[in-house]
């Protein structure tokens, strides 16, 4: 805005004038100029004084509550030292003033139409915002901060229960349904240690020993009914429908004999039971070895869960307060009316100026504001007359000297051009003369 001087009013009727009304120096006039005011015209309404001086110090408590909030983030999220913090907050408080600064300062003289006014409210409703949240995570902060120690607690326990079902100890092999899920949310760990293969291994020496052992005992119960049907056939014994009760070595007795042998050199009972020993041997063996790799499964898998698990202390991030306040909010309806009640009081005071001024209307310096702002745009137009119209003069001077230049340049032209005509006859005259004076036979230069 374009500073006014007034010059000393003019005593009418010998009375001295009220105005201007020179108000005193002091702290006032250095706060009325942060937001742009003009002493020289509000000297013009002294009463207008005191509401300009009151916004002024509502804007810059907003810019103290901006710093004071970015100072509150700075030292909160980061580890620099106060020393570092402090001109951060004090830059971003300069910003927020300076922002409230031209919000008043270009409604000075003005009348601005809802949609600016609605533009204004939007923006200063937005910065207090930001300066608000600051200040209510640091008011709430021992609350916040129990109830953050109380959501890693519930969510380690949630994750440990999870890890646990799918990654137990004792390994067992997790059904397709349930590996599938566990895979698809990430909770399958990968250790060192392999209890499936050493299961495996266990369950391959088993299987083939109990195989092995399965067939001996077929093998060994043929051999002795062979031993009992010989027995009793040879001795003439008779058993149902397998031997003829006849004594001697007949053809059956003899039959029998030949199973018998043949069954002792087929079955190999001593290799296959040094076999059964040595797969019953590598079957301990390998229990005694899954049990090692059990033990370090074990291990390696709750160190690995202590690792995936959200760690119960450590820095606690502004998502994770948002998020404790948010939680307080919806466990206690007193948190969340001052919360609230706080947050609108924060923004409030950022939008108070902008609001006494729509609901009070123009004041008397807004009016004495726009009468000069009229004045000065009546003396620009004056001011832009008189430099068009010398503009115009002196683009007829020039034009008048152009036509001057050219008039002697064409009367000098002309002189010259009779100057010249003039020596051109004179020496026409001379060839002449000379001329006629040879043709008389007195050649020379005739007298003049």
């Amino acid at each position: 805005m374009t500073a006014v001087q007034t010059d000393p009013a003019i005593e009418v009727g010998g009375e001295p004038p009220r105005r201007p009304v020179h108000g005193p120096k002091g702290p006032g006039v250095w706060l009325r100029s942060l937001i742009g005011v003009d002493e020289s015209v509000l000297s013009m309404a002294p009463l207008d004084r005191g509401r300009y001086t009151a916004m002024a110090l509502i804007v810059v408590n907003a810019g103290i509550l901006a710093a004071v909030s970015m100072l509150v983030v700075v030292e909160k999220f980061t580890d620099v030292s106060f020393i570092v913090a402090l001109p951060v907050a004090l830059f971003w408080g300069w910003v927020i003033f300076s922002v409230d600064r031209w919000l008043i300062a270009s409604s000075h003289g003005t009348q601005s139409s809802r949609g600016v006014f609605l533009t204004r409210i939007v923006l200063a409703v937005v910065l207090g915002f930001v300066v608000a949240e600051p200040l209510l995570l640091k008011i709430f902060e021992p609350a916040i901060h129990r109830q953050v120690a109380e959501d890693r607690r519930v969510e380690r326990a949630t994750k440990l229960s999870a890890l646990t079902a799918c990654n137990p100890v004792p390994y067992r092999a997790l059904p397709a349904k349930d590996a599938a899920s566990c895979e698809d949310r990430g909770l399958l760990l990968t250790v060192d240690a392999d209890p499936a293969a050493a299961a495996a291994t266990v369950t391959s020496l088993e299987t083939q020993a109990s195989t092995l052992s399965k067939a001996i005992d077929k093998d060994m119960a043929e051999l002795r009914r062979l031993e009992r049907l010989g027995h009793a056939e040879c001795g003439g014994e008779r058993v149902g429908n397998e031997t003829t009760g006849v004594v001697g070595e007949g053809p059956n007795c003899r039959q029998i004999r030949t199973e018998r042998t043949t069954l002792l050199d087929t079955a190999e009972f001593p290799e296959r039971r040094r076999q059964l020993a040595d797969l019953q041997v590598r079957a301990k063996n390998a229990v005694e070895a899954q049990g090692v790799v059990n033990a370090g499964y074990s291990t390696e898998i709750a160190q690995e869960i202590d690792e995936q698990l959200p760690r119960p202390d450590g820095e606690i991030g502004i998502l994770e307060e948002d998020e404790a306040l948010v939680a307080l909010q919806g466990e206690s309806l007193m948190v969340l009316l001052f919360v609230w009640l706080l947050r609108i009081a924060l923004i409030t005071l950022d939008c108070l100026p902008i609001l006494t001024k729509r609901l009070a209307g123009p004041s008397t310096y807004d009016r004495q504001v726009a009468d000069h702002a009229t004045a000065d745009m009546e003396t620009h137009e004056v001011f832009l007359k008189h430099a068009k119209t010398q503009n115009i003069r002196s683009r007829s001077e020039a034009l008048h000297l152009a036509e001057e230049h050219e008039r002697n340049r064409r009367l000098h032209r002309e002189h010259h051009e009779a100057a010249a005509r003039n020596d051109q006859d004179e020496q026409v005259k001379r060839q002449i003369r000379d001329l006629a004076a040879r043709l008389k036979g007195r050649p020379g230069p005739t007298p003049e």
